[in-house]
């Protein structure tokens, strides 16, 4: 693999406090980071899909990968400005192959009243669905848990959302275009609201290991500010039997999902956990606390943990440019990595949203990729 053109702020860091300590060294990383420019310009479009958030991977063979986006920008770009352009709640794209070629991406979402609409909306028209969650394709077909959301009474900012659970989504024929799925929808009941103000929230599945899925989710103590790692698994054929989910907590699998270990602190939103083979790791890659321009990494050699303490990888440079900018939404694609790298995105956005609206350099997935060093 090319090595990367960019290296992390952290390395020059280091460097820098060996100067100021003279004797002391620094701690050698063993991996290096780099944007990649390819799969930038692949989601730099003027027509058709023009940006979104989330922007999470699913494969669904070898040599065809399905990416999932929230809201989405849909029209023109010109002179970096969305024109004749809706917004809808969500879209999905098929990547063919692995590399980063325009020409490889095709979106799909819906249409209604002859314009562009979300490809999936709830059965009882309640809100909407993110397609924040991701997804899994077994040998039965295509699984996608989703967020269902609702505005805020009174909330006109960006934030002005909340989720009221989480369903999943089962499509029994995955490779045909999107626009002719039909999914099952099965409401998942791990979600709860506690009275201290926690939420706690399964529903990401991440990748198949020894017959099971493993299927990570967030504590969020609202009123701390703090959001921690949980743990689920099910077997591979029974996802949809929502008795046959253990949750991790203590040192073994049990079936109460409140009694779920938290697994490390200051956790993203949207995350990945992904196996990197080429340093025998699972990794995991988040923004920290969820919203940040801080792309934070962990690692563990299981599942489970433990997991190391976080580590910067890479800071974003957009909330620089204007002081309404902010990033979140970090995650890896280990389908589009390498044995000894991991593709990461990460998306920016503005809480001003005209100005998200007049800057299409915005709004839209953005890349780097860590280089690991075999041990």
């Amino acid at each position: 693999m090319k090595r990367p053109r960019w290296l992390g702020a952290g390395c020059l860091a280091a460097v820098a406090l060996s100067l100021c300590l003279g004797c002391v060294a620094p701690v050698r990383r063993a991996y290096e980071v780099g944007v990649d420019d390819a799969y930038d310009r692949m989601f730099t479009r003027s027509e058709g899909w023009t940006g979104g958030d989330i922007a999470s991977t699913v494969p669904l063979s070898e040599s065809l990968t399905l990416w999932l986006f929230g809201d989405s920008w849909v029209g023109r770009v010109f002179e970096d400005r969305h024109v004749q352009a809706e917004m809808i709640n969500n879209a999905v794209a098929l990547q063919a192959g692995k590399g980063a070629s325009p020409d490889g991406l095709r979106f799909f979402y819906g249409t209604r009243n002859g314009k562009p609409a979300a490809l999936f909306t709830p059965p009882d028209g309640r809100g909407f669905y993110w397609l924040s969650r991701g997804g899994i394709r077994t040998r039965d077909g295509l699984y996608l848990i989703v967020s269902q959301v609702v505005k805020k009474e009174g909330d006109s900012s960006v934030f002005g959302f909340e989720a009221v659970g989480n369903s999943l989504l089962f499509i029994d024929n995955p490779l045909d275009p999107p626009t002719l799925w039909r999914p099952e929808i099965l409401e998942i009941p791990f979600f709860e609201r506690t009275a201290d103000g926690v939420e706690i929230d399964f529903g990401d599945p991440q990748f198949i290991e020894a017959g099971r899925i493993y299927i990570y989710g967030v504590a969020f103590d609202r009123p701390r500010g703090n959001r921690f790692m949980l743990l689920a698994r099910a077997p591979e054929s029974r996802l949809r039997d929502f008795s046959a989910w253990e949750f991790y907590g203590g040192g073994r699998w049990g079936s109460d999902f409140k009694k779920a270990e938290q697994l490390c602190d200051r956790f993203g939103a949207e995350f990945s956990v992904s196996y990197v083979p080429g340093i025998r790791k699972y990794v995991a890659i988040y923004s920290d606390l969820g919203m940040s321009d801080k792309i934070m990494m962990r690692m563990a050699p299981a599942p489970e943990g433990p997991w190391s303490e976080q580590e910067m990888v890479y800071q974003t440079p957009d909330p620089a440019k204007d002081k309404d900018y902010f990033c979140s939404a970090a995650k890896g694609h280990a389908a589009l990595s390498g044995p000894d790298n991991l593709l990461v995105s990460y998306v920016c956005n503005s809480t001003d949203f005209w100005k998200m609206a007049s800057d299409a350099r915005i709004y839209r997935p953005r890349f780097i990729r860590i280089l690991f060093e075999s041990p």
